[in-house]
């Protein structure tokens, strides 16, 4: 009889170890710009994902900026994360957390790509970098890219925070109408609501991220370094999928369809789009490879500008692409 118990016990471990095994990994990951970042529609389209609910699963968690996904990420409530490059050195050196850059999200300023605006109202009184003098600033969170290439940009012209400007924290959605009511004077507005003020005439472009801080790797998905250990085959396919499903959605053919996805989530008309995946949106890798450099370029200049008071050495102890290698890879062997 004890040997009958014994047996069932073996048993019983060893289902329970195998239904663990085949148990997809959740992957939290963080986010905070529609449809810049594009997680939360990524996976909508079951069709294009060879690996979704089989290996992994994704949980998207919407954040107001890069900055506070640290916090979450210290605390182990995201496994991946939506960084800045200047959140990436913070959550290094102040947080001492071992992440890795590890996929493109969205770069900046590329070629003849798309390029942040910082608009102020066209009949206003401020003309130039030097008028912002005494003046408000809306930015979506202190040590995001955008206020890094805001404290750039007013750095070059003399101007610094606190002495001769105010900075104010401003979730992006909320940025035009406090432009619009006086609340501030100089605004990140992001894409399609950018080029919609501009053309209303009312508003104009003072300058670009990229007249700040030249091309950059705006934002990219960084990922603790033990799960990434811990999770390697599962991610080999989320990855995959990830590359996959971005590329479906950046393919001109796929244009219309991928289009009215985003503006069912965003509950917007489609019309609202009309930038997305063209010239006039941000470059995106075609196999999100990070820009490496460019990440390393971003945080010297937030470290010019006063925002890092440390240093970091990007590569090689905080990158790690080689995820979106083997993506390229199957992908371009499955052709």
């Amino acid at each position: 009889m004890k040997a009958i118990t014994r047996i069932l016990c073996v048993a019983a471990g060893l289902a329970a170890a195998t239904a663990a095994i085949a148990e997809p990994v959740k992957i939290r990951i963080g986010w905070s710009t529609m449809p810049g970042h594009m997680i939360p529609v990524l996976y909508s389209k079951p069709e294009i994902l060879k690996h979704y609910g089989k290996s992994y699963t994704v949980e998207p968690i919407l954040f107001r900026g890069s900055s506070p996904q640290i916090t979450a990420m210290a605390a182990g409530e995201i496994d991946m994360a939506a960084f800045a490059p200047l959140v990436l050195a913070l959550a290094a050196t102040n947080a001492r957390l071992d992440v890795k850059a590890v996929a493109d999200i969205i770069q900046d300023g590329v070629d003849d790509y798309h390029s942040e605006t910082f608009l102020v109202k066209a009949d206003g009184p401020i003309k130039t970098i030097a008028d912002m003098k005494g003046k408000r600033i809306g930015s979506n969170a202190i040590g995001s890219a955008s206020d890094t290439a805001i404290r750039a940009m007013m750095r070059k012209n003399g101007l610094a925070d606190k002495r001769d400007f105010t900075v104010v924290e401003v979730a992006f959605p909320n940025i035009p109408p406090m432009l619009d009511e006086g609340k501030i004077d100089l605004g990140t507005v992001l894409q399609p609501m950018s080029r919609q003020l501009r053309d209303s005439g009312k508003y104009r472009a003072l300058f670009r991220a990229k007249d700040a801080v030249g091309p950059s790797q705006l934002v990219f998905l960084a990922a603790r370094a033990d799960f990434l250990d811990k999770n390697r085959a599962a991610l080999m396919d989320f990855f995959e999928d990830h590359v996959r499903a971005m590329r479906w959605f950046t393919a001109p053919e796929n244009r219309a369809e991928a289009v009215k996805i985003i503006a069912a989530f965003m509950k917007q008309p489609p019309e609202s789009f009309g930038h997305l995946f063209t010239k006039d949106d941000y470059f995106r890798d075609p196999f999100l490879v990070p820009n490496i450099p460019g990440i390393q370029s971003s945080i010297d200049i937030a470290k010019e500008v006063g925002l890092f008071q440390g240093s970091l050495q990007v590569a090689p102890k905080y990158v790690d692409t080689s995820f979106v290698e083997e993506a390229k890879r199957r992908i371009e062997a499955g052709r």
